[in-house]
């Protein structure tokens, strides 16, 4: 007897206006692994939340980054390559007056602005499935007499920050992952960044 296993083909459309995609994008690489040696960190995950947002999340495994968007439609979980990413925001900067729309059929998302589009590839991959809990596990604050961390990453909540918005470091302990609370132009971000071990 032979078995045949229907393949279900992911259809998905998400749209979104040009500067907010652009926005958020941008402040989700500043996040994500730089390396290809861990292939499915070195990507910005999307996906369309069903309540009218598109989130992207990006982790080095040092800090995690979660940004939404208002948006129409749906998609389903997407890793985008950080390369292909940065593809993605080179088309969108290419034309910034149009809404942005993402289109993904089983593996391919198609990204299309104006009569111009690219499509990449979905990369397959276990991405941390368990952002949430470790926000809500870090969410309440408390006092501490120091905490160490890298200046580098810090710099990157500048170019993250609306202008003239601050970022707010909130301590849940000693050697505990530190909130950060950023207030983009467009964006909501959820930001956690692991303390430095001081040696």
């Amino acid at each position: 007897m032979t078995t045949v296993q229907e393949t279900k083909s992911v259809t998905d459309t998400v749209t979104v206006e040009n500067k907010a995609i652009l926005e958020l994008l941008e402040g989700a690489i500043t996040h994500a692994h730089k390396d290809k040696d861990l292939h499915a960190l070195n990507t910005v995950q999307l996906y369309n939340t069903g309540e009218g947002y598109l989130v992207a999340r990006a982790t080095d495994r040092y800090r995690l980054i979660e940004g939404k968007i208002e948006a129409d439609g749906s998609l389903a979980p997407s890793l985008v390559s950080l390369e292909d990413t940065k593809r993605v925001i080179a088309l969108v900067k290419s034309n910034k007056l149009s809404r942005v729309t993402f289109n993904r059929i089983g593996d391919l998302l198609t990204v299309s602005v104006t009569g111009s589009s690219i499509t990449v590839q979905i990369i397959d991959g276990n991405f941390p499935a368990n952002f949430d809990e470790l926000f809500t596990k870090n969410n309440k604050s408390v006092a501490t007499d120091k905490a160490s961390f890298n200046p580098a990453f810090m710099a990157d909540y500048g170019k993250i920050a609306g202008k003239g918005k601050p970022v707010t470091v909130i301590f849940t302990g000693e050697r505990m992952p530190m909130v950060i609370e950023v207030k983009g132009e467009r964006v909501e971000w959820r930001v956690l960044l692991m303390p430095m071990r001081v040696i």
